[in-house]
């Protein structure tokens, strides 16, 4: 098999994880020194990956060696593994997966185990002096709850995987705060259901504290509200976990940009494309447009709330448009058409509109819908940058 072919294999091992025990043993008798790691580990509804890269940055720029683990990628497979904001290349990739694709198979691992297993091989090869690693879903039962940190932390809570983790805030937060452990720092930014998780925590022996860093003397003026709020949990556990240089804040802070994510790709006409996938996500991301006047093209799919979403995004009062792009997981566009009167176009047409639009726009919805813009827009010739 080629390293695409290896890839596409892996993408198609989808399933429910093994419990954590066997997870945690497979690491133990393949990987023994992952217990020698500084980890950190991140949790929440939205905003995990935005404070994945907040720490990452904050601890590079302090002259850390840091390693990544998120989910999911927007363009190549190996953004999932980096170290600082170097993707794993693909003969690195495909030498650790050679090394253990007998085992992936013989005890049928799945996708997200698969890459959260060559992520710590890789970070061990790597020599990483910390490693921040994104939960995948939940927390309580998620994979990456099987490694040991130096801190959990949780962005917010809000609805979003019910059919998994329940369908109030008080049972989501549950299963988010599951991360906690005995002995571990444990910050939580969002106080929604803050006694859910408070109980949580003392049923783990650990005390739940709430980010507090004071940003007010640094200039914010670049971010969406939500990253600030996301920088502010970051600069909390980095700070009670003494590892942060506060010299390097701002500078972190003028070079932030997190892909996909209120991401800039154009000056003027403004492009905004945004990954904001459910209803607390576009939530945020109405919050940090107080003033948007131009076009939005909206797309998502078939298990989100999209009707509550739509709705946040018309109070923008600006001029909305469905779009198709290639997934077996697209929600009925016909059906919103027809309820809400809304133009549809395919993520062709779109980029022809990108190209040659004179207004301001909006880019939001499914991960894999921006991840599908921004490879494409990647090779336009013409982007009137």
């Amino acid at each position: 098999m080629t390293v695409q072919e290896k890839i596409y294999w892996m993408e198609n091992q989808r399933g429910k994880n093994h419990p954590l025990p066997v997870f945690r043993a497979w690491l133990d008798k393949a990987l023994p020194r992952h217990r020698q790691l500084k980890l950190i580990q991140v949790g929440g509804t939205n905003g995990k990956g935005s404070t994945c890269q907040w720490l990452s940055s904050l601890l590079e720029k302090a002259g850390y060696r840091t390693g990544v683990f998120t989910s999911p990628h927007l363009i190549s497979h190996t953004e999932r593994i980096r170290v600082g904001r170097t993707p794993i290349s693909l003969e690195a990739w495909e030498t650790i997966f050679d090394r253990y694709a007998a085992f992936f198979q013989e005890n049928k691992l799945t996708m997200f185990e698969m890459d959260l297993f060559m992520a710590i091989a890789y970070f061990l090869e790597q020599d990483i002096q910390y490693g921040i690693i994104e939960v995948g879903m939940g927390g309580r039962l998620d994979a990456t709850t099987a490694l040991d940190y130096l801190a959990t932390l949780i962005t917010n809570v809000g609805m979003d995987h019910m059919e998994y983790l329940g369908n109030s805030l008080n049972a989501i937060a549950k299963e988010k705060a599951g991360i906690f452990k005995e002995g571990t720092l444990a910050i939580a930014y969002d106080t929604t259901c803050f006694a859910v998780m408070e109980e949580e925590a003392l049923a783990r022996r650990t005390s739940l504290l709430v980010a507090d860093y004071d940003v007010s003397r640094f200039d914010l003026s670049k971010l969406a509200a939500y990253q600030r709020d996301n920088l502010i949990l970051a600069l909390s556990a980095l700070e009670q976990l003494r590892l942060l240089k506060p010299a390097v804040i701002q500078p972190v802070i003028d070079d932030y940009q997190w892909a996909g994510r209120f991401m800039l790709l154009r000056q003027q006409p403004k492009l905004i494309v945004d990954g904001a996938h459910n209803v607390p996500g576009i939530r945020a991301l109405v919050r940090s447009l107080p003033v948007f006047q131009g076009e939005i093209y909206f797309s998502a799919l078939k298990e989100k709330e999209i009707d509550a979403m739509l709705q946040i995004l018309a109070s923008l009062e600006q001029p909305i448009t469905l779009v198709h792009f290639d997934s077996t997981r697209l929600c009925d566009l016909d059906a919103l058409q027809a309820r809400y009167g809304l133009p549809c176009i395919d993520v062709t047409a779109l980029m022809t509109r990108l190209q040659n639009t004179e207004k301001d726009t909006l880019v939001c919805g499914s991960l894999y819908f921006v991840g599908d813009v921004l490879a494409r827009w990647q090779t336009l010739p013409n982007k009137n940058n």
